[in-house]
């Protein structure tokens, strides 16, 4: 499939900064994140935070091109040292 041609996908990330992150370089990934389309939160029933450094968003780019742009850009504007993974999301569920 033409990857250009692709439906908007929802994506799952986890970025974790390795070492001794401050406050501030995570609330910069944060910035970033959303600044990338991904956010801190989720909707269903009703809004729920994501635990710590768990983003979710939407692209029409392929997993591998979503995970290259989150590492290129965190390790260019926050730190090199990084854990992460990108999921493509098609059915989750919330519960309490």
């Amino acid at each position: 499939m033409n990857e250009a041609i692709e439906q908007m996908a929802a994506y799952t990330v986890r970025a974790e900064l390795k070492g001794d992150p401050s406050f501030s370089q995570y609330e910069k990934l944060h910035a970033l994140m959303a600044q990338l389309g991904f956010g801190r939160t989720v909707k269903g029933d009703r809004i729920v935070s994501l635990p710590h450094a768990a983003y979710d968003g939407q692209s029409s780019s392929y997993v591998v091109t979503v995970r290259d742009t989150v590492k290129a850009n965190v390790k260019a504007k926050i730190q090199t040292n990084i854990v992460f993974y990108v999921a493509k999301t098609e059915r989750w569920a919330m519960g309490w």
